[in-house]
């Protein structure tokens, strides 16, 4: 049944039931199947085999949905199943039981003979249905901002290998494993895009770029790409701005960029200055861009505040310039230089969706601690279907809460519970 064919319940349970009935119903968890079916082809089961590629797959995504472990997931699916199945229930010659669903040891197994790189391309074809779908249902435009930013997952094993990188922020641990995240924001619904394990040494610049050439690939149109300080980057600006699209990104504490600052504070610069990025003389190739820097200044206080502050004696200038932060950005200065910059500066505030949206993730359920990649791997990118499917029932719900009178905000734990209710019935 299609979402548009849909008329307002009162129930939100039963107006939300049709989304996830048995045809539509977990539309993200079959794309997941089939996507890792059409991949597995070297790891296929036997013709005799008791359970099927999805089989595996439906304990693993329980487990995800409900925050279990692999064995208490499967433990519980293959009660409920036991008691639904009519009958006798077959024991082997040993005294065991025959199982419904498989075994953790199973399920384990199959998660680990995916790889990482099958995995990674699995993720982009399950994201990448979920931002059509979204496009298709009108909850997103082809204009969208992109928003990128690092993660970090603790590891308390002992590998020394590539994909383990050092952390002085980890908790009983100085290992991690680190993930550069893509998302989009458009309409005011984010989305997850992307998700990219990073090694030592990897360069952050390709990644970055075949990421967003894959979204204008897909036909969206790249409006701001908004970065942390980290990403400051001469020949990523470049490229960036190449793809006609603006970035927002502060600037680090750089020797002109702090006599910018002074030089407002003493009144003889203004907020808005341009300033030139570029790789240095000991790069073969250079490469050069123009950017517009404002300067704003931080929560609680505003710029005519900290200035006058200054002048008057009341703040030194030490302490006036650790209370203004600089963002630059590639677009060029609206008609009305007044608002523009506080607008524009404000706007990379939206940032902070994807940083928010990592929290949520990690609140799901309980964060795996197994030593294969492609396992953790596998294992954010379910995270970042639900939290995809959440958002995208949340905003169709505002879409058709807008005649009410009483609105009512559709949780992540709703979410879940529907999930859990349509996925046993499935």
């Amino acid at each position: 049944m299609a979402i548009n064919n849909l008329s307002p319940l009162s129930n939100l349970k039963a107006e939300l039931r049709p989304l996830f009935s048995n045809g539509y119903m977990l539309a993200f968890f079959k794309k997941f199947c089939d996507a890792i079916k059409s991949r597995m082809w070297g790891c296929k089961t036997g013709k005799n085999a008791r359970y099927d590629a999805e089989a595996f797959l439906k304990v693993f995504f329980y487990s995800e949905i409900t925050g279990r472990s692999i064995e208490s997931a499967s433990e519980r699916l293959n009660k409920y199943f036991l008691i639904k199945k009519r009958g006798r229930r077959k024991k082997y010659a040993d005294g065991r039981n025959k199982r419904e669903v498989p075994h953790q040891t199973g399920v384990n197994k199959f998660l680990r003979g995916i790889g990482l790189k099958k995995a990674k391309r699995i993720l982009r074809e399950c994201l990448d249905n979920q931002l059509k779908e979204a496009l298709k249902l009108g909850l997103i435009s082809r204009r969208v901002n992109v928003l990128i930013d690092f993660t970090e997952h603790d590891y308390y094993g002992k590998r020394k290998d590539k994909m383990i990188k050092r952390t002085n922020q980890g908790k009983g641990t100085k290992n991690m494993r680190q993930y550069l995240g893509f998302s989009i924001l458009s309409r005011g619904i984010h989305l997850y895009a992307g998700l990219e394990h990073f090694a030592k040494k990897q360069s952050q610049v390709p990644t970055i770029l075949k990421f967003l050439q894959h979204l204008i690939n897909l036909e969206f149109k790249i409006k701001f790409v908004l970065m942390d300080r980290e990403f400051f980057n001469a020949e990523l600006i470049s490229k960036i701005k190449a793809m006609k699209a603006d970035i927002l990104i502060p600037a680090k504490s750089f020797r002109k960029i702090k006599q910018i600052i002074e030089d407002y504070i003493r009144g003889t610069g203004n907020r808005v200055r341009t300033y030139t990025v570029s790789t240095g003389h000991k790069k073969k190739i250079r490469f050069s861009q123009k950017l517009y820097l404002i300067l704003q200044a931080k929560k609680g206080y505003s710029l005519l505040e900290v200035k006058r502050g200054f002048q008057r004696g009341i703040l030194t200038l030490n302490d006036a310039m650790k209370l203004i932060y600089p963002i630059t950005t590639s677009q060029k200065p609206k008609s009305k230089p007044s608002s523009w910059p506080s607008r524009t500066s404000n706007f990379y505030k939206k940032r902070w969706f994807i940083e928010t949206g990592f929290s949520d993730l990690n609140r799901m359920g309980r964060r795996w601690k197994s030593r294969y990649d492609n396992t953790r791997y596998l294992d954010l990118l379910v995270r970042m279907l639900l939290y995809n499917s959440w958002k995208i029932n949340r905003k169709y719900l505002e879409k058709i809460q807008t005649k009410r009178q009483k609105s009512q905000k559709w949780t992540l734990q709703d979410n879940q519970d529907v999930l859990i209710e349509s996925f046993l019935e499935a």
